[in-house]
């Protein structure tokens, strides 16, 4: 998302009401979003059209969207105006409440489990999910719910191939179930109930040793406003341990603000980026004129002033945390950025801000971004230095994680691994499912 400052050239943000009640639960927004305004009344009709008009205006492909009636004879929602009207490049504009938005993007809250997982079948009727993250502060943190962990069962019924969708549906709806786990043999059950809390976007950060050498590790999660405080704390703790190396763990990080994305790169990079062009933005030719140029942050007491970084990525790493390794590897920064794991998700693309209208936030693709040398074309996505697989039943910053230790032979080395079965993080590899996201899961995967 752009700098709020540019915002308010375009988008004026009107605390409203949709409806006559004085007993509505929901908050509601009116706004203009570029050149058209939100709805007055938030009939079906009248929401449709405002996203019609969006994607008629400010949408990066606004010319590939068709001439059609969108009443609500021929699209029951705003939602199906979207999905029917987008562009075929185009998988990432999606709609979410407001509510939401506000509370996870400006607020720094969640309300779920705090979990997300793979699903991780064992033979072929059983598919047990198999826990990749936790959030920290989480219900499933406070209920000792860890990383590498099967589910095989959500409120006494076995996830199989066949009913896995509907227990998915069931985390995601249902305020509170009961899980079954199999932990090293044993079987148990926890009770678990969603409840709001403060997310902690750092999932693990630690220095690890190799001698004298000393190497940051810290996983990211969100690019949200409130991420600063903790990302600020944790490289203090680098810079005062002097470490010689860092690695940013991005493979499950879907993206958010642009503005933190530059403030995570410019600690990173310290001097040797300090004032250098962070990205080019660009905007379709009705709004070429608002084309932009942000820049890295001036040097800052606790950036790391580092010519070499290694980044963790997965095909779940995107957005702005593709931001941060494009806009690094900018030949004017004259930093080396090794990836270790798998191609990103591909998405040289953002949101000036969301469309807030009655109960809904519209987010349609409006910009795209390129580094200081012009490149950005990475729709395939960014491809690794070094291919290495998450190795899920091992916890973050275990030296025997697959990717981890693949970036740790590349430090001790300088090169990848040419042997990487030899080199696997157990003898046990699960094979995993991974679920396709879309919309608001993109960015936040968490139940």
């Amino acid at each position: 998302m752009i700098d709020k400052m540019l915002i308010s050239l375009f988008s004026l943000l009107l605390l409203s009401a949709c409806g006559n009640s004085k007993n509505d639960s929901m908050e509601t927004w009116k706004s203009r979003l570029f050149g058209v305004d939100a709805p007055k009344e938030c009939s079906i009709d009248s929401q449709n059209k405002f996203v019609y008009d969006v994607l008629h205006d400010s949408y990066l492909w606004k010319d590939e969207v068709p001439d059609v009636n969108v009443s609500q004879s021929y699209y029951a929602s705003p939602e199906s105006v979207l999905k029917e009207l987008r562009s075929s490049h185009d998988p990432f504009s999606f709609m979410m409440s407001a509510k939401e938005e506000k509370s996870y993007f400006q607020e720094g809250k969640n309300d779920n489990f705090g979990f997300d997982f793979i699903i991780a079948p064992i033979d072929e009727t059983r598919y047990p999910l198999l826990i990749s993250y936790v959030y920290p502060n989480s219900p499933a943190k406070l209920k000792g719910i860890n990383r590498g962990e099967f589910i095989t069962k959500v409120d006494g019924i076995e996830i199989t191939k066949t009913n896995y969708h509907d227990v998915l549906d069931v985390l995601e709806k249902q305020d509170s179930v009961t899980l079954t786990f199999l932990k090293q043999g044993a079987v148990t059950s926890q009770y678990i109930q969603k409840s709001t809390y403060n997310i902690e976007p750092i999932l693990y950060h630690d220095v690890l040793r190799n001698g004298n050498h000393r190497v940051g590790y810290m996983v990211f999660q969100d690019f949200i406003d409130t991420a600063i405080p903790s990302v600020d704390s944790v490289f203090i703790s680098f810079k005062q341990d002097n470490v010689n190396d860092l690695i940013l763990d991005l493979r499950y990080n879907g993206g958010g603000s642009d503005k933190i994305a530059g403030h995570l790169a410019s600690l990173i990079g310290g001097s040797n980026v300090a004032n250098n062009i962070f990205h080019r933005v660009s905007f379709n030719q009705r709004y070429a004129h608002y084309n932009y140029e942000k820049h890295f942050e001036q040097q800052q007491a606790n950036a790391l002033n580092l010519n070499r970084v290694f980044v963790i990525t997965t095909k779940a790493t995107c957005s702005a945390s593709e931001l941060v390794i494009n806009a690094l590897r900018a030949s004017a920064n004259n930093i080396e950025v090794i990836q270790v794991g798998s191609a990103t998700c591909g998405k040289p693309y953002g949101y000036a801000e969301a469309g807030i209208f009655c109960d809904k936030a519209l987010f349609a693709i409006d910009m795209t971004t390129k580094n200081s040398d012009g490149e950005g074309d990475y729709i395939h996505g960014l491809i690794p230095t070094c291919s290495a697989e998450d190795g899920y039943l091992n916890d973050f910053g275990d030296p025997s994680e697959s990717m981890l230790q693949e970036v740790l032979y590349y430090i001790d080395n300088g090169s990848c691994s040419s042997n990487k079965s030899a080199r696997s993080a157990t003898s046990f590899k699960p094979k995993v499912l991974k679920l396709p996201k879309a919309g608001f899961k993109r960015i936040m995967g968490a139940y």
